[in-house]
């Protein structure tokens, strides 16, 4: 099966219904995944050339729903292998429902959730007795974790299951990391976890990670010698978890609430238009 074809089997979903999180290697080749770095700093007015921290002062960069409102990110959305593989993971009636960024040296490093509800076991998000939640998060790295530390650390399963153990380390960490962000030394403090399992994933340009919007993770450790480029997005069931999720996040000032009228004649078109 040539690549462009390749879905996730039947034993990766199962795997992903467990874990959470699935990884999709080489999404974008090595061309593709240049093409939309110098895509990412056209949006934030930088040159469109290869640059190294020194240039950027190592500053951060983001433009939150930034595939949705910038054309040249459209293509992503429509991507066959990308749809084919959430499709797989989740069912055939999917639809595109935003929550999407676009980054640079995005320092993460807090274990957190993308869901609307992020307190485990409290909200809409986690009662699942008449729809299951099938909204996940699409993290697409376009660069080399070797000389820019690109990396997403997942704690497998915690969208399935967090213990009061499990709780307490996890903010237990991130109040030591608010700690040593606020002193300057967010970049210092390695990702540590003792009482679960932790999947450090350090990616390479074009690499893509589907996973579960309720599960932890955290932005791996950055500040090497070059920036760390990175887009999100987001698709769900046509259900109401995903209707929950979009509104949630339609509610921030960051988020437009009017997709571009093409852009909405495209969705509709793959029927991807969540309505």
């Amino acid at each position: 099966m040539s690549k462009q074809l390749e879905i996730p089997s039947a034993r990766e979903k199962a795997l992903f219904d467990e874990t959470g999180y699935f990884l999709l290697k080489g999404l974008f080749s090595p061309d593709e995944a240049r093409h939309y770095r110098m895509c990412i700093n056209k949006v934030f007015d930088l040159p469109e050339e290869e640059l190294d921290n020194k240039r950027i002062d190592g500053g951060t960069f983001t433009l939150a729903d930034g595939v949705t409102m910038v054309p040249d990110f459209w293509p992503v959305i429509f991507n066959e292998r990308l749809l084919g593989a959430v499709r797989a993971l989740l069912g055939n009636d999917i639809r595109y429902t935003q929550h999407s960024d676009l980054h640079i040296n995005l320092h993460g490093g807090r274990y957190h959730r993308d869901s609307a509800c992020r307190e485990y076991g409290v909200g809409p998000d986690w009662d699942e007795g008449k729809e299951s939640y099938k909204v996940v998060r699409v993290a697409i790295y376009l660069s080399e974790y070797r000389d820019s530390g690109s990396s997403i650390i997942v704690l497998p399963g915690s969208h399935r299951r967090e213990s009061w153990l499990n709780n307490r380390e996890y903010v237990f960490w991130n109040k030591l990391r608010s700690f040593a962000r606020k002193h300057g030394r967010n970049d210092l403090l390695p990702h540590l976890f003792f009482s679960g399992q932790k999947v450090t994933v350090k990616t390479e340009p074009g690499d893509c990670i589907i996973f579960d919007q309720r599960l932890l993770h955290a932005g791996g450790v950055i500040g090497k010698a070059k920036p760390k480029y990175a887009t999100f997005l987001s698709y769900g069931l046509d259900n109401p978890h995903s209707h929950y999720h979009r509104s949630f996040f339609l509610k921030r000032p960051t988020y437009s609430p009017d997709i571009p009228a093409k852009l909405q004649e495209r969705l509709k078109a793959k029927n991807l238009l969540l309505v």
